[in-house]
């Protein structure tokens, strides 16, 4: 499978340009890749492999991955539609409840392709809220669809947490972990009102070890916490970066972060 695919969501927090750095960690040789924080999933399609488990608790966003799966030129839906705040702030207000699962996959596309930033953000009802955003750009080619839905073709898509992702796991399996950077207990909707917190850190590492004992190999991205960092098994390889953040989109925030990368494999 050819890796020359690039994701067509945006998402905060996105690996993007850390991809050289990530694909030159990835181990040698592996059965299947699996993300359970998949997002944007920018790793898998740059990445030189074709077979892959792509899991999020963000069920707006697996839909639209599959419709995208199931049929690249739902591009030409979302074309048509006009870039204005007018029916920006319409499509938002649209209630994916009554939607069919092609349109609520348009509605996410249209709303993550013109909204602030590629944030995902509801509030504690469920509801998305984040406002239209600027210079934002078109849609991508529908090229950059086809290649990003023959790559899915091979792909299974599931909406779950992270811990129900994991217990798919098989002992050949690569995983690639890229949980929400959370510190705070406040809720923050990044992704909905049940998503990953920085409470369940513990949790996690626990499931690094499961993966380690069942024969997989994992690459965990996280922020350099020292309470994570100590918690680590000594046989894992830690690496740390200073990595650039825009998420919160206003130039006099923008600054750099230090991150750690955490692998069980030489």
């Amino acid at each position: 499978m050819s890796a020359n695919v690039s994701s067509i969501i945006r998402w905060a927090g996105s690996k993007r340009k850390l991809l050289t750095v990530l694909i030159k960690e990835m181990p040698i040789s592996f059965d299947r890749y699996v993300e359970p924080f998949c997002g944007s999933a920018s790793l898998y399609f740059k990445a030189p492999t074709k077979y892959g488990l792509l899991s999020d608790i963000n069920g707006e966003l697996i839909n639209a991955w599959e419709n995208i799966k199931r049929d690249s030129y739902i591009r030409n839906d979302l074309i048509v539609l006009p870039n204005t705040k007018e029916f920006y702030y319409e499509m938002r207000s649209r209630d994916p409840k009554g939607l069919t699962d092609r349109e609520r996959a348009v509605r996410f596309l249209y709303l993550n392709r013109y909204c602030f930033n590629g944030v995902y953000r509801t509030n504690r009802k469920g509801v998305y809220n984040v406002p239209r955003g600027s210079r934002t750009g078109d849609f991508p080619s529908q090229e950059a669809f086809d290649l990003a839905s023959k790559k899915l073709s091979a792909c299974e898509l599931v909406a779950c947490d992270y811990k129900t992702s994991l217990t798919r796991l098989k002992p050949d399996d690569f995983v690639y972990i890229d949980p929400p950077y959370t510190s705070a207990s406040k809720f923050t909707g990044e992704y909905g009102v049940d998503s990953f917190s920085y409470q369940e850190m513990p949790q996690l590492l626990k499931s690094l070890e499961m993966i380690d004992e069942m024969g997989g190999k994992f690459l965990l991205s996280y922020v350099a916490n020292e309470d994570v960092v100590s918690a680590l098994r000594e046989n894992y390889i830690v690496k740390h970066l200073s990595v650039a953040r825009h998420v919160q989109g206003f130039k006099t925030t923008w600054g750099s972060s230090e991150e750690i990368l955490v692998k069980n494999y030489g």
